[in-house]
């Protein structure tokens, strides 16, 4: 479905970005993971048999992301995919979050993602691509939202506005920028943000959309956010 594309997957150490990864790789493409830690990177990696490049890398910090498609640009000679699941959570109330906290997640969910796109686009042009990025139900207008997960939300309506704007610019490039917005998925983020939850969807699951996103069977689709609604459980798993 993928074969010999080019895709890289931001966050690719744990939860959504390994699914997608080990999906990716799965479907014949040559795939690319970064994240903060090796250890995750190295476990992820395994999972294809040598078939996934790996990249210690804080997304937030625009030098290190510049390294990185420096060196798929030198390489590969050009990007077909990028899928921005890197994000991270930081609960607190609004009236009592500090503005270094905020930062810190708008810096990783927000600007993190621009940097990539930013760089992705100069590696798509002239040959198109698609891009898919990772909101959240959080970023949805109307969906109730949790208490305490302010900086959270903020930055997931940020994800949907950044998406919108780049499909307008970038169609004319052959560049396709949609969306996903699950919501609670059963990851170790979710568990730690809100332990007693146990959602019925799965990273493996979001990652059969992702996967739609960036093949050419979706080729007519761009600006679209997916929503993925989840069953909760409480109590007991």
């Amino acid at each position: 479905m993928l074969k010999g594309k080019v895709a890289l997957i931001t966050g690719g150490g744990r939860g959504i970005g390994r699914a997608v990864a080990a999906l990716f790789a799965e479907n014949g493409a040559k795939t690319v993971i970064c994240s903060r830690s090796k250890k995750e990177l190295a476990k992820t990696a395994s999972l294809a048999d040598g078939g996934i490049e790996s990249f210690v890398c804080d997304v937030s910090d625009e030098d290190e992301v510049a390294k990185i498609f420096s060196e798929i640009g030198d390489k590969y000679g050009r990007l077909d995919i990028l899928v921005n699941s890197a994000a991270i959570f930081s609960a607190g109330k609004i009236e009592d979050i500090s503005v270094d906290d905020f930062r810190k997640v708008f810096d990783v969910n927000c600007v993190g993602m621009f940097l990539c796109c930013r760089e992705a686009i100069k590696l798509m042009k002239g040959d198109g691509g698609s891009i898919i990025n990772i909101s959240s139900l959080a970023g949805i207008r109307s969906v109730e939202k949790f208490p305490g997960f302010g900086a959270y939300v903020v930055s997931k309506f940020g994800v949907i506005g950044l998406t919108e704007v780049l499909a307008a610019e970038c169609k004319d490039y052959g560049i396709r920028v949609n969306a996903v917005a699950p919501g609670a998925v059963d990851t170790q983020m979710l568990q730690k943000a809100a332990p007693g939850l146990y959602p019925r969807l799965t990273p493996e699951q979001v990652a059969g959309t992702i996967l739609h996103l960036a093949s050419d069977s979706s080729s007519g689709v761009n600006g679209s956010t997916i929503e993925l609604f989840a069953n909760l459980q409480k109590g007991e798993s």
